[in-house]
Formats: structure tokens, sequence, C-alpha cells
């Protein structure tokens, strides 16, 4: 199914909030309105799209509590959040699990309610760009 980005992560956060579905002027007149509901408000059509629940919600975290509070690091914050909350099993595999109270509550990204497994990985690689200069000869 051909979904438009900013379309796929509303219909993840529609789901996750339990919005059955909504409407969008996004794909009207393509390909992608073939076969679905439309409707005209204030003279503009509309698709109306489905918001997505998954059976299992696989999220990669930065750090977790034993709740299974949430927090993401950079771009890992962009559709991690929605899709843990669109999930009816989340599972996040974490870098690291805190103790209690050591997430301040402010920079929580995803509350534990969402999260029903935890796993600490390893290994990670993190591939970061360097610029390397080669001195004049």
């Amino acid at each position: 199914e051909l979904t438009p980005q900013g379309t796929l992560a509303e219909r993840i956060r529609a789901g996750g909030a339990g919005i059955p579905g909504f409407y969008t002027a996004t794909g009207v007149g393509t390909p992608i309105a073939e076969g679905k509901e439309t409707k005209e408000f204030d003279g503009k059509t509309y698709l109306l799209e489905e918001g997505i629940i998954g059976d299992f919600a696989l999220v990669k975290a930065w750090k977790a509590d034993p709740y299974g509070n949430l927090v993401f690091r950079k771009t890992s914050r962009n559709f991690n959040p929605l899709a843990a909350m669109a999930g009816k099993i989340t599972i996040a595999e974490v870098e690291e699990i805190v103790e209690l109270g050591e997430l301040d509550p402010d920079e929580i990204h995803t509350p534990g309610i969402f999260v029903q497994r935890l796993l600490v990985g390893t290994d990670y690689q993190k591939r970061i760009e360097r610029r390397t200069v080669v001195a004049a000869r």
C-alpha cells in the first residue's frame, strides 16, 4: 500500500491515540486515492485514512527505567514514539535500563504504559562520520 510519509506518520499516531480514521487532502487526485472514501469540507476534497495498530511494535530507545518509560535520542524520536503507542504489544530494545527516578519526567518521550517488554541490546555500532584531512606534501 503506497502511503505518503506524513500520512503514514499520522496513521500510526492516530492508531496509538485510539482514533479510527481521519481526513487528509494529501493524495487527492492521485492513484493513492483509488478505492478510498472521500468527503468534501468547505469545497475541498479529502481522503479518509484509517489509523494503524500493529500486533507488535519493535522500537529502539536510548534509556528506559524498569517501568518501561522510554527516552529516545536524535532521529530515533521521529517514528519510534508513534510506533510504541500503536502496538498492541511493544517491545523496546534499549542501550541502558536506569534506576527508578533517574529519568527526568520532562525528558520521557514514551510513558511505560505503552511498553510491555524491555531488553538491553549489546554491541552497538555507532557510525559517526569523521572528517580526515591529509597534510599537504
